[in-house]
């Protein structure tokens, strides 16, 4: 009982630290990592009627690492330019924009590949845990204002491939 309790009373201290809130905005002497673009392959947005509304060079992002990372200390992202989140089970996958400099839209998506949640205009270094409505499999990043733009909606799929 007690090893139980010390491990519990060193969950709740770890768990303390790593709940302590940052500030919402970069430290100006603070050196961070910059991070490129990297085109991992690409996606299509498609309509009900099977058109397609646009079309993205994807950054895929598997590791634990990088989905942590996201789009983290990066300054700009081309309009042509998305992060996919590729999970590797069906669950609730939350998001937050810590550290995260630009606006987005975020499109949370179904493992049959159907946009069900879309998230408009996240904000940066908000530290708000953006929640996923039902389980999902992908989450798609992009600009913000391209939902609205493209006329992304609920119901919408996604067709995406690696580059060879």
């Amino acid at each position: 009982m007690n090893r139980f309790l010390s491990f519990v009373s060193i969950l709740m201290i770890f768990s303390q630290m790593l709940g302590c809130s940052k500030s919402p905005q970069p430290q100006p002497d603070a050196e961070e990592p910059k991070y490129q673009f990297r085109h991992d392959g690409s996606l299509d947005i498609i309509a009900k009627d099977g058109s397609i509304k646009t079309s993205y060079q994807i950054e895929i992002v598997v590791e634990q690492e990088e989905v942590m990372r996201g789009l983290k200390y990066r300054d700009s992202m081309a309009d042509n330019q998305a992060m996919l989140f590729v999970f590797p089970n069906t669950d609730y996958y939350d998001f937050w924009m810590q550290d995260t400099y630009l606006p987005l839209d975020m499109l949370f998506i179904s493992a049959d590949e159907t946009v069900f949640q879309i998230v408009e205009n996240a904000k940066p270094f908000s530290e708000e845990r953006i929640k996923a409505e039902k389980p999902n499999n992908y989450v798609l990043e992009i600009n913000a204002g391209s939902a609205k733009k493209f006329n992304i909606q609920v119901g919408d799929k996604i067709s995406w491939k690696r580059k060879p």
